[in-house]
């Protein structure tokens, strides 16, 4: 992502959230259902050379967040304002359903599985995909 992109996303972060409709739609949204339902499957690696999913100069660094952010504009002002000074890009690796950071903007990677073990191969997978160099 370039700088003017993460300044045009920094200039739209407010505090101000939607009301939680939580218990009026949760039998119909799949983000309340149990976490570790799906699966990524295991499939032998193919090349996409026509389909760029980030800038080849670009370092890409992984964000891993265990739930939902209480803080989540603060953490997306402070994430922005990191990316556009390193020049960085940024992808959100989520172990929970929902983490507060989509409604920014940010590139959000949903960590599956029942198991440790298969949560990590997830992520292996993801950061592979993305080419991730450094997760904080």
């Amino acid at each position: 992502m370039q700088t003017h992109r993460w300044n045009a996303l920094l200039a739209r972060i407010v505090a101000d959230d939607a009301d939680d409709l939580g218990g009026l739609t949760s039998a119909f949204d799949p983000r309340y259902a149990p976490t570790g339902r799906d699966l990524m499957p295991e499939i032998d690696a193919v090349l996409m050379p026509q389909a760029a999913l980030k800038r080849g100069d670009a370092v890409c660094i992984g964000l891993r967040v265990e739930g939902p952010l209480a803080d989540a504009a603060d953490r997306a002002m402070r994430l922005a304002a990191f990316a556009a000074e390193r020049d960085v890009e940024v992808v959100v690796l989520a172990h929970a359903d929902h983490v507060g950071l989509e409604r920014f903007g940010f590139r959000v990677e949903r960590i599956v599985g029942a198991t440790p073990e298969q949560r990590a191969r997830c992520e292996a997978q993801i950061r592979r995909l993305w080419n991730i160099d450094l997760v904080l």
